[in-house]
């Protein structure tokens, strides 16, 4: 694979963030992708990087920012990562994760956390890679 960038993301990135996306199992529209980067790139607690092959976008990888009550400083939360299927295993996940990983650090954050559904046995592989240890018991509500 050739040479990839970091950046963060603009409204011209939506069609492929909504393909990557849908390999997530999220099938998303052109105008939503839109409509979210319009929304984060306005938050100074969220950042959306995405990673470019030749101009073209094969990763994705989503920052947010929460002050933590019980400890000094923040908590960096990877609310999404992905990264294309052909472009896997050449190093561009592991690229945004230590963007992401920066950016909270210089930020104030003194802990990352990221969520991976039960299913995705190749994305666990990856994060105790990187040195996310498992720690489980997570409950959520849909509010409707």
């Amino acid at each position: 694979m050739s040479a990839f960038t970091i950046k963060e993301a603009l409204a011209k990135d939506a069609g492929p963030i909504a393909d990557l996306l849908k390999e997530l199992g999220y099938a998303r529209t052109l105008a939503f992708a839109r409509r979210k980067i319009t929304v984060l790139s306005r938050s100074d607690s969220d950042t959306v990087l995405v990673a470019e092959v030749q101009g073209r976008v094969v990763g994705l990888a989503h920052l947010h920012l929460a002050e933590l009550f019980h400890e000094k400083g923040l908590l960096g939360r990877v609310m999404a990562i992905v990264v294309n299927k052909e472009a896997r295993q050449a190093g561009v996940g592991t690229k945004l994760m230590s963007s992401v990983e920066k950016l909270a650090r210089d930020a104030g954050c003194v802990k990352m956390e990221v969520t991976s559904g039960i299913q995705r046995d190749w994305a666990h592989a990856f994060y105790r890679k990187l040195g996310y240890i498992e720690e489980p018991k997570r409950f959520v509500k849909v509010l409707e």
